[in-house]
C-alpha cells in the first residue's frame, strides 16, 4: 500500500528540509500512519480501473454499493456469480436499482453478483494528507527515553513510543466522514416481549 502523503508532504508543514538521517524514519512512520488511516476509514484512497467487486445480491429492488466504492466513477457490467450478464440495472443514490430484485435466477447457481467498475479517488484527499502529516508530526515528537528516574536506591524507568503511535481523537474527527458508515434496512423485532 502507497503512503497517504509523501516526505517532502511532512518537510512542508515542519517548515524546514529534512536531514538525510530523518528521511527513513519519517517515511515508515508515513506508512504506519497511512495503513491506520486506511483501516480506520475503509478505503485504501486509491483509484480502481475496471475493478471487479463481488456482492451479495438481496431480495429488494436496491442494491447498495459498498462504501469502498465511492465516489464511483463508472460501471460497466453488472453480472451473476455464473457469468451470465444482467442488462437491467440503474445506478442511483449510491445504489444499484433493478425492478425484479436482486434474486439470482430460478434454478441457476448464481449466488453473488460481479460489478466491474472505476471507483475511488483519483487524488488523496488533501483532509487526509494533513491528517497524516499531522499523526507523523505528533508521533516525531514523543522520543523514548526516561520516563521516570529517583536517586535514592537509584531507579530507573524507561518508555517506549508504542502507546502514542495510534490516530489520535483529532486525526479520527477530520477523518469520520471518510469512514464506512455500518448501516442495515432491515429491522428485526423480538416477538419474547
Amino acid at each position: 500500500m502507497p503512503s497517504l502523503a509523501t516526505i517532502e508532504d511532512v518537510a512542508a508543514r515542519i517548515g524546514r528540509p529534512l536531514p538525510d538521517e530523518e528521511r527513513p524514519r519519517i517515511g515508515a512512520f508515513l506508512l504506519d500512519v497511512s495503513a491506520l488511516v486506511v483501516d480506520y476509514c475503509g478505503t485504501d484512497f486509491q483509484h480502481h480501473n475496471d475493478g471487479l467487486v463481488p456482492l451479495d445480491p438481496i431480495a429488494g429492488m436496491e442494491l447498495p454499493l459498498p462504501r469502498f466504492m465511492l465516489p464511483l466513477t463508472s460501471i460497466t457490467e453488472v453480472r451473476w456469480g455464473d457469468g451470465s450478464p444482467v442488462n437491467d440495472w440503474s445506478y442511483s443514490r449510491r445504489s444499484l436499482w433493478r425492478a425484479g430484485g436482486w434474486q439470482p435466477p430460478a434454478g441457476g447457481k448464481a449466488r453473488t453478483l460481479t460489478v466491474r467498475a472505476s471507483y475511488g479517488y483519483p487524488l488523496v484527499p488533501p483532509t487526509v494528507t494533513a491528517v497524516v502529516c499531522t499523526e507523523v508530526i505528533r508521533w516525531l515528537a514523543v522520543q523514548p527515553g526516561v520516563t521516570a528516574e529517583r536517586i535514592g536506591e537509584l531507579e530507573t524507568h524507561y518508555g517506549t513510543a508504542a502507546p502514542t503511535q495510534s490516530l489520535s481523537p483529532a486525526a479520527e474527527q477530520a477523518l469520520r466522514s471518510y469512514r464506512r458508515r455500518v448501516t442495515s434496512t432491515h429491522v428485526r423485532r423480538s416477538h419474547a416481549l
